[in-house]
């Protein structure tokens, strides 16, 4: 039998990381993506990044990096000036470390989930923090062989990250319903276009963040959640958007990892236009940053609605609006940010994302695949494919 385990109340703490905002010095950008470790022959999840990063280093790759599970492996950049430097570090990275996958009898591939694996067959990577986490949440961190896309923008100052995560949060739902990319859980069809937001919901300090008037607020939050041993530092907090102080950024969580690199890079693009537009309008209007809490209340239902219904959903992004389809709130929305992303130098990036809204989204082509088929082969072929070729027409 195991013991049980210990109660985390009567363990101290450690101390609480330092909460000074550490500005950045412009509106920089970061990416990390998490990828799916498959078995090349049976299209599985596998245990393979402990020797795919083992690899990595021996070849001085220093980007790519552990996951909760040892079928997970994340690639992520560096600090970056635009997304064209992003796409600058990504792509060799990942064709290096594709081709290592490959040579060890592996594949990466996308996704916010995987289509048919029994997540209680996966393994728990070895890391002290991972193993924590299995500690505190038992046979649910078994449920979390999620994938996700995060993007890092970088900000002036606490109160501004602050003021741009309360306008920000009615546009979660746009982003979750354009990378949506996780019908399936476990072989079965969950009707939602991303059931990996519906999963990530399992762990604590999920989904939408705590409204905050002000950074003072953010910080006074953090400490009574470490005073209570709920969290050890902000990086225990797993909201859809957050604040780093560490890096001086805003971290957007919400999305799943989309089919392709360019659907990846649009949609960093879209986050880093959107913070920048908010952080000048805020500067214009310094008293909105203090948000309005109902636009958290309406935006936990239309995120509920994109997950379901991708970007047919229809949603209020105000409290008293009529309802529209998200589809239509985006193209509006691409035109108001135009003049930013042309200022950026990412409008080309926007103009890509333009043309594809409306059309099938990741989670539809698997769908629409397996329906065809009725073969899950198939969808992993298919999945390993656009992959595959979005990297080796990259420039």
């Amino acid at each position: 039998m195991h013991a049980p385990a210990k109660d985390d109340a009567t363990v101290a703490p450690p101390p609480l990381e330092d909460l000074t905002f550490h500005p950045s010095p412009a509106n920089t950008v970061g990416v990390e993506i998490e990828l799916q470790v498959l078995d090349r022959e049976t299209g599985d999840l596998a245990p393979g990044a402990t020797r795919i990063l083992q690899a990595c280093a021996e070849e001085g790759i220093d980007t790519a990096t552990a996951e909760l599970m040892q079928s997970m492996i994340e690639i992520k950049t560096g600090i970056c000036r635009d997304v064209s430097q992003a796409r600058e570090q990504l792509v060799p990275v990942l064709r290096r470390v594709s081709h290592i996958a490959d040579s060890l009898g592996y594949s990466l591939a996308p996704g916010g989930t995987h289509p048919f694996n029994r997540s209680s067959t996966s393994a728990l990577s070895p890391a002290e923090r991972y193993q924590k986490l299995q500690d505190r949440m038992g046979g649910l961190a078994y449920q979390m062989v999620t994938f996700g896309l995060h993007v890092h923008v970088g900000m002036p100052g606490g109160d501004e990250s602050i003021g741009v995560i309360n306008s920000l949060v009615q546009y979660l739902p746009h982003l979750l319903a354009l990378s949506a990319n996780s019908p399936f859980w476990q072989g079965l069809d969950t009707g939602l276009a991303s059931c990996r937001a519906a999963l990530f919901q399992l762990l604590p300090h999920t989904g939408m963040p705590v409204h905050f008037a002000d950074w003072q607020g953010f910080a006074d939050y953090c400490a009574v959640m470490h005073g209570c041993n709920a969290i050890a530092g902000t990086k225990d907090l797993h909201w859809d958007i957050r604040a780093r102080p560490q890096t001086g950024t805003i971290e957007f969580r919400v999305c799943d990892v989309p089919p392709t690199l360019d659907a990846i890079l649009v949609l960093t693009a879209l986050m880093r236009c959107l913070a920048v537009a908010t952080q000048r309008r805020l500067e214009k209007k310094p008293r909105l940053r203090r948000g309005d809490p109902r636009r958290y209340w309406v935006a936990v239902e239309n995120k509920w609605l994109a997950g379901r219904f991708g970007t047919h959903a229809r949603c209020v992004r105000k409290p008293g609006a009529t309802p529209s389809l998200l589809s239509e709130d985006l193209s509006q929305l691409l035109d108001r940010l135009q003049p930013v992303a042309r200022d950026l130098g990412d409008d080309g990036f926007l103009a890509l994302l333009r043309t594809t809204i409306g059309h099938e989204s990741g989670a539809e082509r698997q769908r629409r695949l397996f329906r065809e088929t009725g073969q899950w082969p198939a969808v992993i072929a298919d999945i390993k494919q656009a992959w595959t070729q979005g990297l080796d027409a990259a420039p």
